[in-house]
């Protein structure tokens, strides 16, 4: 990362007549698992 230590993501989608959603995990999900 060019700033610095990276602490974690947000995945979101949304648009300009909707709004934005936040995309949570299914339950299972572990921290480092992959994004398919």
């Amino acid at each position: 990362m060019r700033f610095g230590t990276s602490e974690g993501m947000i995945l979101a989608a949304g648009d300009d007549d909707i709004g934005i959603f936040v995309i949570s995990p299914d339950a299972g999900a572990k921290p480092g698992m992959q994004v398919r």
